[in-house]
């Protein structure tokens, strides 16, 4: 047991894991969800590891992969629950590791409460995501490594904090300073241990790792980290990125937290290394594609909190845990009334972007059908999939780009959906990656139609470049998508 850790705070850090728990798994997506998620359940069954490519996050696709043959039933919502799981351990790991660092009960269980309720935790604990399970991890090891001097600590810590890394490569900037505090000199120690974790990345090297199950892409090789900082990092963003990343952290630590961050302002903090370390990241953050905030800044608020004294009494614990709560619902609410509910982001069809991105809740489990603010709570993958089902001729090829393409094609692996279909998830991003967008996507079309029917996925101009296809083909739209024939085809 840690040093300074008693059996009573492993009781509590209990309690925490079954409340966290509790909120994840009631609040948690109950079907499809766009991009991402889908994406990882797709390699989670098709066992695809081991690969360097940071996108791929190798560690993960193991433990969902052993996970979903431990639960069973349906994968898709076994995946979700996944991250419920870690999720919960992260907040329960993340008080032990306080009291381990600081022995300060109060601040330790303010650090849970408001960990547990932040936007970005909440949100990647609801879905399908890498995000916890690599936070978990990473709390995990720093709570071994304060434990006794006895050898055997380097050797789990440094496994949990390779997997973590294989989860998720952006670990790093929590592992570095708990490593340094820990360990300074002897740090070295958990090399083994970390080589050994990480392995489901650096097998790739010996053979490159197999064929990406989604795309079919081979891109699991070492040169696919240039190409993701060239296509997601730019600093000239980094003004505009400060900002936003600014409000989100303040949007999720909301009013209690903050007040709990400026009471402690004059208190003693953690050492240099933790302001370097979080300095550099919300710097790379806001130099980032903006669309993967919401979710990377949950290394940045895990960070603050291990590092700056917030104390908040029990009241005050539960007072800031049932006002995000009802922040995260009036805030989108809002937004939605004024009109802006797009939030000047892609637009996908049946779901309401201020809610999917402003909302950590992505269900509820007594949430009527047809219910409208239900649905407002609901991605709107399951429908749009059905949607798209219903119209798609048979034997039909699908032109999509990764958003909606990931779900249908986990749909087919995950629930044999509509086989005759040729799901082609990412045949739009990479017309738009050509230096003529529109006529890339065109020249598609024509040669899809050669083989059979062709469905555009969706109709968003700014991917699917509509003016320009209508031009050559005739667009039959549908509930969803549209169907592109040759002109003078009679359906």
């Amino acid at each position: 047991m840690a040093a300074g850790i008693t059996r009573v705070d492993v009781r509590s850090a209990g309690f925490w894991f079954v409340g966290a728990l509790a909120v994840y798994l009631a609040t948690g997506a109950r079907g499809l969800v766009w991009a991402d998620s889908s994406k990882l359940t797709v390699y989670a069954l098709s066992g695809y590891f081991p690969s360097l490519n940071p996108g791929d996050h190798a560690g993960w696709t193991v433990l969902a992969l052993a996970w979903l043959h431990l639960v069973g039933g349906d994968p898709v919502v076994a995946a979700h629950r996944l991250s419920a799981v870690f999720g919960a351990l992260a907040v329960a790991f993340a008080m032990l590791l306080l009291i381990a660092r600081t022995g300060d009960r109060e601040r330790a269980h303010t650090t849970a409460a408001l960990l547990l309720v932040a936007l970005p935790m909440w949100w990647a604990a609801t879905v399908a995501e890498t995000y916890t399970a690599a936070l978990a991890l990473t709390l995990l090891g720093g709570v071994v490594l304060l434990g006794s001097g006895r050898g055997w600590r380097w050797w789990v810590a440094g496994v949990a904090w390779g997997l973590a890394l294989a989860c998720h490569a952006l670990a790093i900037v929590l592992i570095a300073p708990l490593a340094w505090e820990a360990g300074r000199r002897r740090a070295w120690r958990l090399l083994p241990g970390a080589a050994a974790g990480a392995a489901p990345v650096w097998l790739a090297l010996f053979g490159g790792g197999p064929p990406d199950p989604l795309t079919s892409f081979v891109a699991s090789g070492a040169e696919t980290w240039r190409w993701h900082w060239e296509a997601f990092v730019a600093f000239a963003r980094a003004p505009r990125g400060l900002a936003v990343l600014a409000a989100i952290v303040a949007y999720s630590l909301g009013p209690i937290g903050l007040a709990a961050v400026w009471r402690g302002r004059r208190e003693p903090r953690a050492g240099l290394v933790w302001g370097v370390a979080l300095a550099a990241f919300a710097l790379l953050l806001a130099t980032y594609a903006p669309y993967r905030l919401h979710l990377m800044a949950v290394f940045l608020i895990a960070g603050a909190l291990l590092a700056l004294p917030t104390r908040l009494g029990a009241a005050g614990r539960a007072a800031a845990v049932a006002t995000q709560a009802l922040v995260y619902l009036t805030v989108p609410a809002a937004v939605t009334i004024a009109g802006h509910q797009d939030l000047g982001v892609r637009v996908l069809p049946f779901r309401n972007n201020a809610f999917y991105f402003l909302c950590p809740l992505k269900g509820l489990p007594a949430a009527a059908r047809g219910w409208r603010p239900a649905e407002l709570l609901d991605p709107g993958t399951e429908r749009y999939v059905a949607a798209l089902g219903g119209c798609a001729p048979v034997g039909a090829r699908v032109l999509s780009d990764f958003n909606p393409g990931a779900p249908l094609r986990l749909a087919q692996v995950a629930r044999h959906w509509r086989p005759d279909l040729e799901i082609r998830p990412v045949a739009v991003d990479v017309a738009l990656a050509a230096p003529d967008p529109a006529a890339a996507l065109t020249a598609e079309v024509d040669r899809a139609l050669v083989r059979g029917p062709v469905m555009l996925a969706d109709t968003y101009p700014p991917y699917y470049r509509l003016d320009a296809a209508a031009e050559r083909f005739r667009l039959v739209p549908c509930r969803v998508g549209a169907l592109a024939l040759p002109v003078g085809d009679p359906r």
